[in-house]
């Protein structure tokens, strides 16, 4: 790790005025809503209906469809040329017979598991005992022969693919009183996808997108009524089980956090405007969904999301929502580029709500929530562009495009001037740093930039 050289790399700190907040885009979106019979009309297949239609999948290599009517499987690479699959009618009835049906091809076969990612649906379950909560992963060779069957204990929650390596989460629920729960994770993990162990190291499910790895902590919420969620209290990036780089965000994640693809989609279970997509899970960019404009009253939020093959497509009681990934892409790359250098504090990385950004080879990052994370008290003053930052007896007060500064009231000069971009106020990291009782210290294999007590 080497320290900051005076005029190589300026970091330049970017605060909240008043309450502006970060910039949503608007991509290009098709909308395929509901229709009379119940199913979605995408790209001529009839998507989940109750009396006809098809279960449908795509598994990470192909589409699957299903038809309800006789369970016959085909796959096909373009939605366009459809082939028959040939499975035993004992593994058709069986991926038929499962509430939730998910099929990926994860290694070198097909797994087939029930997730119920709800927690309403599952404590509905356990107080009324209507139908099983627990159903079994089939395992399928790359024929599509069956291999095995793993029951499971409790109901499953999520199934990762991560490094080569199955992981399965399941929770189980304990009634303290009239609606509330308490909620266990028990985490199970195997090489094969037959032979599994628990896994004694993690309380939670690592989500990968090949650049990084993610876990989250949580806990179970009765958010309305009878209605459960599980709600992110806090985010970690992970080198290994036991080496853990928690990311605090100046916007918290609440709920649906997963890796689709390469990016991760975050969703608020009461947002239907916008959701949030991130290629490392620190930087995020909002994404807007347009206006439901179908005949369905009610109110509509987002269910789930899932990566069809190049669309990133979004569930809703209402229709489904579907972009395409190479916009995504281009967004992230224009608004987070792989660059963009990390912030490290008091041990935490900081996901602030805009992500730094290089101008004239400097590096530009959020100030205010910084600032927050210090203890620092920060005043805005809208008609001259001055902020004033306070900590212990140490004040720094600078205005927008001037290199002018003062501290504790006596004149001082900046590398480079305080801007306003977005709405947002900036100022160079190394004079805030040797100003307030900070140093910085730059690592360049990870691009990050850490912020020490002198």
């Amino acid at each position: 790790m080497k320290k900051f050289m005076i005029g190589l790399l300026f970091i330049i700190l970017l605060s909240t005025t008043l309450s502006a907040n970060a910039e949503t885009v608007v991509l290009k979106a098709n909308s395929y809503d509901k229709l009379e019979n119940a199913y979605f009309d995408y790209h001529n297949i009839h998507v989940l209906s109750n009396q006809e239609g098809n279960f449908f999948w795509w598994t990470g290599t192909e589409f699957i469809k299903c038809s309800l009517l006789d369970t016959k499987f085909t796959k096909s690479d373009d939605l366009i040329e459809w082939s028959d699959i040939d499975m035993s009618d004992d593994a058709r009835m069986k991926i038929s017979r499962q509430y939730s049906a998910n099929i990926k091809h994860y290694g070198d076969k097909y797994i087939v598991y029930d997730e119920i990612f709800n927690p309403s649906i599952i404590i509905d379950k356990m107080e009324r005992t209507h139908g099983p909560i627990i159903m079994p992963i089939y395992i399928l060779d790359e024929n599509f022969n069956l291999l095995c069957e793993v029951q499971l204990d409790n109901p499953l929650t999520d199934f990762e693919y991560v490094d080569g390596v199955y992981y399965i989460e399941t929770q189980e629920y304990t009634k303290l009183g009239p609606q509330k729960y308490e909620s266990k994770n028990n985490i199970y993990y195997s090489y094969d996808a037959i032979d599994w162990q628990i896994d004694n190291e993690r309380s939670s499910m690592p989500q990968s997108n090949g650049r990084n790895s993610l876990v989250f902590q949580g806990e179970l919420v009765n958010f309305n009524a009878s209605d459960y969620r599980f709600e992110v209290k806090d985010m970690f990036i992970e080198k290994n089980k036991s080496d853990l780089i928690k990311v605090v965000q100046e916007r918290p994640i609440t709920c649906y956090y997963k890796a689709k693809g390469d990016i991760y989609v975050e969703m608020q279970s009461d947002n239907s405007n916008t959701f949030r997509i991130s290629r490392d899970g620190v930087y995020s960019v909002d994404i807007a969904i347009p206006e439901y404009s179908g005949n369905i009253s009610g109110s509509e939020y987002v269910n789930s999301c899932n990566l069809w093959k190049d669309k990133l497509v979004l569930w809703t009681r209402k229709r489904l929502v579907e972009y395409d990934m190479a916009d995504i892409e281009d967004v992230l790359n224009e608004k987070c580029p792989s660059d963009t250098p990390y912030i490290e504090f008091n041990g935490n990385i900081l996901g602030f709500d805009v992500p730094p950004v290089i101008e004239d080879g400097s590096t530009l990052v959020p100030m205010r929530f910084l600032f927050e994370q210090m203890g620092a008290d920060v005043e805005w003053d809208g008609k001259t562009q001055t902020a004033t930052a306070t900590i212990d007896n140490k004040a720094v007060t600078f205005s927008i495009d001037n290199v002018n500064a003062r501290i504790n009231n006596k004149p001082a000069k900046m590398d480079v001037p305080a801007r306003l971009v977005n709405g947002k106020t900036m100022v160079p990291l190394r004079f805030l740093s040797e100003n307030m009782g900070y140093d910085v210290d730059w690592d360049a294999d990870s691009r990050t930039a850490i912020i020490k007590d002198i």
